[in-house]
């Protein structure tokens, strides 16, 4: 990580505000490094947001993205860090698109759990043909992805190239150093239902209490939750688990790919 000085932080700050593009609501970034003649990770690294006055959008997972955003999300993580990020990543992916990391974290998953097989791709087909939205089109495929998802993976797929596809790897591991313990997951869950899960998480409070980043229990989080949603429910029958309102079931499961891991 680059360690950008004060003189560095406002002239990043100052050429950023001067790039900063209104109808796609996020900065240029390629012209500020072009223009710094830095490199784009460290332009990033050393950008400050409150004294660029520019604030981040809010992009939850089920909130609509424009396709550009979605492509310049993708291409970003896949051009600097190859699916392989820790959380500081995601932040400088944040920055990037000027949308909180966390919801960037949540879209890139939806993005890479979707499959464009070529059954798929040919019913996404016949529905375009009949003339359907994509909202209807999304109901009807029963793939569980929402609708600006499955339209960027179909456009983004042309026929040719569908059949030659291959589902990835699994992508975004979490690095060594930030390997959570089952007992962090349950006090991570015990404080989440504390708070209650909304807005008003004091994460300052977790992170102290838990040993980890803001960051890091946020993406923890993430992953504690797409973990429960990806659980089959005949595997959580309602004699030995009890769901929370926050979303967590009991007993204690950790994440598949962590248990990959250990």
């Amino acid at each position: 990580m680059y360690r950008g000085n004060v003189e560095t932080r406002n002239r990043v700050s100052h050429v950023a505000r001067r790039h900063f593009d209104l109808r796609h609501g996020r900065c240029h970034w390629e012209a500020v490094s072009h223009a710094l003649q830095l490199p784009l990770l460290q332009c990033l690294d050393s950008f400050d947001a409150e004294h660029a006055q520019i604030r981040p959008r809010r992009l939850p997972e089920h909130s609509p993205w424009a396709l550009d955003d979605l492509a310049a999300l993708k291409s970003f993580t896949e051009r600097n860090f190859r699916g392989q990020m820790t959380v500081d990543d995601w932040v400088l992916a944040g920055k990037y698109m000027n949308i909180v990391h966390s919801d960037c974290i949540a879209k890139m998953w939806a993005l890479s759990a979707l499959q464009m097989t070529p059954q798929l791709y040919a019913r996404i087909s016949e529905f375009r043909q009949a003339g359907l939205l994509w909202p209807t089109i999304c109901a009807k495929a029963e793939v569980g992805a929402l609708p600006d998802v499955l339209r960027f993976a179909y456009s983004s797929t042309s026929h040719d190239k569908v059949q030659k596809t291959r589902r990835p790897k699994a992508q975004f591991r979490i690095s060594k150093h930030q390997h959570w313990t089952e007992s962090e997951d349950k006090h991570l869950v015990a404080l989440l239902e504390r708070f209650g899960g909304g807005r008003d998480i004091d994460w300052n409070f977790i992170s102290k209490t838990i040993g980890h980043s803001k960051n890091a229990c946020r993406y923890r989080r993430i992953l504690l939750l797409r973990s429960q949603k990806s659980r089959a429910p005949s595997q959580c029958s309602s004699t030995d688990t009890d769901t929370s309102a926050d979303g967590f079931a009991r007993p204690y499961a950790a994440p598949r790919k962590l248990r990959a891991q250990s």
